[in-house]
């Protein structure tokens, strides 16, 4: 048995990580139930980053790579118990019933009530950053089944050694909701009201502001929406939709099960040929320093 030495210089891991960072894509959607519901259509993305090799223990580091939301949309719906004003009898029947009401006026009839659109794609700014250590895999391609190791080399199907990436401890970073998310809301709210009282007369508009006490008052009771809005959605992104530490469990299993940073063919072709001489690899060891990868291939 003998052992061949590749060594990997840490700006060539660079290149490969990054290039496995750009082709990240996942999605995810969902939705809650009950009186205020929210729904969300979600697309991530990875960009930029620094990527470091370090030593003792060894381990891929990677820095403040960027989460690029694409899209982020979260549609609010609510769903206000319905109420009336009016209705009642002025002028009673001596036979029983009523001759005349007065005018019987409901809000809140639909359902839901109020339906918010609120397009976050470039709204939320975030970050992971984490240490990752090699993780060594074998793939028996099913590809090659019935072939010998000639024909499974001829038809670019041989078995691999693969290099993947464990993840040693991941970190999220929400660095910033914009404040145009509270002012979004604030407006959406506002031409709400408007709509709701616009078109009802004088009186009717005095009964309803006393009864509801304001509506803007409601909506953000029904929500739980606090006066720092920021902290609200961060709240409704990454607790009631988990959407933060889907990213996290995502980037982990990305990297350990779907991109694989390096691939040796077994066996492995030392010199062309009809047939070409191949040779047999047994195992794939990995050491890493602050400069460079070195690969051990055990022939």
């Amino acid at each position: 048995m003998g052992t061949v030495q590749i060594a990997l210089s840490e700006k060539s891991i660079q290149k490969v990580v990054k290039k496995a960072i750009d082709n990240f894509h996942v999605t995810k959607s969902g939705a809650s139930n009950g009186r205020f519901r929210a729904s969300y259509n979600l697309g991530v993305k990875l960009h930029g980053g620094t990527v470091d090799l370090q030593n003792n223990p060894d381990e891929i580091k990677i820095s403040e790579l960027d989460v690029v939301y694409d899209p982020l949309n979260v549609k609010l719906e609510i769903d206000i118990p319905e109420m009336c004003v009016g209705g009642f009898c002025i002028i009673p029947s001596p036979f029983g019933g009523c001759w005349l009401r007065a005018p019987k006026i409901c809000i809140f009839s639909a359902n839901p009530d109020i339906s918010i659109p609120i397009n976050l794609d470039g709204l939320i700014e975030s970050e992971i950053s984490g240490g990752f250590k090699h993780e060594i895999k074998f793939f028996d391609n099913p590809a090659n089944a019935g072939m010998n190791e000639y024909q499974a080399h001829a038809n670019n199907v041989a078995d691999k050694w693969q290099l993947f990436l464990k993840v040693n401890w991941l970190d999220f970073d929400l660095i910033d909701i914009s404040d145009t998310v509270g002012n979004i809301l604030d407006k959406i709210i506002d031409n709400f009201i408007d709509g709701i009282f616009g078109g009802l007369p004088g009186w009717a508009k005095s009964i309803l502001s006393w009864i509801l006490h304001g509506i803007s008052d409601i909506i953000r009771g029904i929500l739980d929406i606090v006066d720092d809005i920021d902290e609200w959605f961060s709240d409704l992104l990454g607790v009631s939709f988990g959407i933060f530490d889907f990213i996290l469990t995502e980037v982990a299993n990305y990297f350990l099960k779907k991109a694989p940073l390096y691939q040796l063919p077994t066996p492995y072709p030392i010199m062309p040929g009809n047939p070409p001489v191949l040779l047999p690899i047994k195992q794939l060891g990995v050491d890493i320093d602050a400069t460079e990868m070195i690969l051990n291939i055990e022939v």
